[in-house]
């Protein structure tokens, strides 16, 4: 049976070359695509019955799900192969700005096994730290039964830093929500804390289900015109620049600086509430990646990794819930469902 191949990840030159190596393996057909639509020749190809590898930016379950179709009408194996890097190790990979590979990192949706691909991998460049391999197995119970210790011990020692700087880098970030009564980092405390005593993949999943939040850029303060204003018309929504300065003193709030330009306060409205807009989707990315580097397997991180993507997707009300909204969900997360309302649960007593 031919083989469908979605090379998934940031748009680079050691992706491309990954997409190359897999269809020159199998004298498949290369195909370079965006997200919108199947190039002919893709299509030609699955019907002559021709391996066929796709080097697209495959961003969102919605877009891979196309070529999975395609793939199971003309019979199909299908595979995923996701090339996991930072965006640092981006950027001087790639022809695109910064920008926008920034947009794109904040918009991927990782892959997951329910997706319902035949076969599902996660490539990575991170190198293992021995020294925090050997550590996390040797204190895995201890991991396990009294999380929040242990890391406030390795905070302490300097560790922390060393083997978990996604983590380490939550400690100053303040929500700025009145739903978040604590910073990222004592969010993260006192959830994983809730989760204690269960399993490695919850811990993990709790202590990494948020890093995506201290991530530089992530948190915004958002607001809509009252009017037109400028080049601005009325109810268009802008990112407020100055928010932070503003709620932690260091600004007046007369102005808000939208675009980098000073608009009057009174023009914009906004309730200066800090927002995370797709932190889900970075902490995934990210989660994979800080698992790797601690030595545990693949599958595993894989495991972590997707319920940080899906940690988001359960209805906060459950019980008031639209029935097409709770049928959405499990759709969306397949196996996932009951997982999902543990760590729903353990995030909710963190608050």
């Amino acid at each position: 049976m031919s083989m469908l191949t979605l090379c998934i990840g940031f748009p680079t030159q050691s992706k491309t070359a990954l997409a190359q190596q897999r269809a020159n393996a199998s004298d498949a057909l290369l195909v370079r695509a965006d997200d919108e639509l199947i190039p002919r020749e893709c299509t030609e190809a699955l019907q002559a019955g021709r391996p066929v590898v796709v080097d697209a930016p495959h961003r969102l379950p919605k877009h891979r799900k196309l070529y999975l179709d395609l793939a199971r009408r003309h019979n199909y194996r299908t595979e995923a192969l996701f090339w996991n890097v930072s965006l640092e190790q981006a950027i001087p990979d790639s022809t695109l700005s910064k920008r926008a590979l920034q947009k794109y990192q904040r918009h991927l949706q990782v892959p997951t096994t329910v997706e319902d691909f035949d076969h599902f991998e996660v490539l990575t460049t991170e190198p293992v730290q021995a020294a925090a391999q050997a550590f996390f197995q040797e204190q895995e119970g201890r991991l396990i039964n009294n999380p929040t210790e242990l890391i406030r011990d390795l905070e302490r020692e300097g560790s922390l830093q060393a083997w978990l700087p996604e983590l380490h880098a939550a400690i100053p970030v303040d929500q700025h929500n009145p739903h978040h009564r604590f910073t990222v980092y004592e969010h993260i405390m006192k959830a994983t804390a809730v989760i204690g005593g269960t399993s490695l993949k919850y811990v993990w999943t709790m202590l990494l289900h948020d890093i995506g939040k201290a991530y530089p850029g992530i948190k915004q303060f958002t607001g809509s015109f009252k009017q037109d204003h400028g080049k601005w018309r009325k109810k268009d929504f802008v990112l407020i620049e100055n928010g932070a300065d503003i709620r932690e003193g260091r600004d007046s709030g007369d102005f808000y600086v939208v675009q980098g330009a000073k608009v009057p306060r009174e023009l914009i409205n906004s309730d200066l509430n800090g927002h995370f807009y797709q932190h889900e989707n970075i902490g995934a990315q990210m989660a994979f990646r800080v698992l790797t580097r601690l030595g545990y397997p693949h599958d595993f991180a894989r495991e972590v990794m997707t319920l940080v993507q899906f940690h988001m997707l359960l209805p906060y009300e459950t019980e008031t819930a639209d029935l097409g909204e709770l049928r959405k969900f499990y759709e969306r997360v397949g196996p996932y469902a009951a997982d999902l309302l543990l760590v729903r649960l353990a995030d909710s007593r963190g608050k």
